[in-house]
């Protein structure tokens, strides 16, 4: 998917999440999508049940717009974090069924090719089954690894190393 396309989708969202935002009833509590909106006695609007933790629409939007989770050295194992961004994204594939995501897993560029390939593989493979279980079909998403490949950060220090080891989301409309 192409920059400008990104961009539009994430503009469309920003508009809808500002008029579920502004708008609607009183009442209490309002339906969109699989979301439930609840509207607090401090006026702020929550979304909840399906990520299991009231966010706000503005974080709602802030967590899809990350595409990158990190992982530790060594590990596939997706934190809290990760679960709260990859939530988000799995609600806006099931909202969106006309888009496909490719899971690219990577590593930093200490050990060897094989070794990381077999890493980034399990990282990508990670990510893939917590979407499953938010009700991602696994025939929309494909996964790639590019083990020590593709660096973010060129440096040989551990900052570099951690921003490396990571899986990356990338949407693209199915055709």
């Amino acid at each position: 998917m192409s920059i400008k396309k990104i961009l539009l989708l994430s503009a469309v969202f920003a508009t809808a999440a500002g008029m579920i935002g502004c708008g609607g009833s009183s009442a209490g509590s309002q339906r969109y999508s699989e979301n439930t909106y609840t509207d607090t006695s401090d006026g702020i609007r929550t979304v909840n049940s399906f990520y299991g933790e009231d966010i706000s629409p503005e974080e709602e939007l802030a967590l899809l717009n990350q595409r990158i989770v990190h992982f530790a050295y060594d590990d596939s194992e997706l934190t809290s974090e990760d679960k709260r961004v990859l939530g988000v994204h799995a609600k806006y594939m099931q909202d969106h069924p006309d888009l496909l995501l490719r899971i690219s897993g990577h590593t930093d560029e200490r050990g060897s090719r094989e070794y990381n390939i077999a890493l980034g593989e399990r990282r990508a493979k990670s990510v893939e089954r917590f979407m499953q279980v938010k009700g991602v079909p696994g025939q929309r998403m494909a996964l790639v690894s590019y083990g020590k490949e593709q660096p973010l950060e060129l440096g040989h220090s551990e900052t570099s190393w951690a921003e490396n080891r990571r899986a990356e989301l990338d949407y693209e409309e199915r055709y």
